[in-house]
């Protein structure tokens, strides 16, 4: 990830489940799976904390999956789609 800057992840399934995954721990993950751009501690935006672990949740949209996140830090992260 780059530091400030929302990345976006296009999917072209509509998944039931996406796992993000924080895999160095090395700063705070926020993230959205509504579409919307999420902002570091903003409402609405989920986090991971800085730690090695992830989160499995059910996207808020219909259609191919968009999972959008930011960080102050340049964590190195996964996502994945899950049927």
């Amino acid at each position: 990830m780059v530091a400030n800057t929302v990345a976006t992840f296009n999917f072209d399934e509509d998944f039931a489940q996406v796992e993000v995954l924080n895999v160095d721990g090395k700063a705070a993950i926020y993230f959205r799976t509504d579409g919307q751009n999420p902002t570091v501690a903003g409402v609405g935006s989920q986090v991971i904390p800085a730690v090695i672990g992830g989160l499995i949740v059910t996207p808020k949209t219909s259609g191919n999956t968009v999972i959008k996140l930011i960080s102050t830090g340049t964590p190195q992260v996964s996502v994945r789609g899950i049927l």
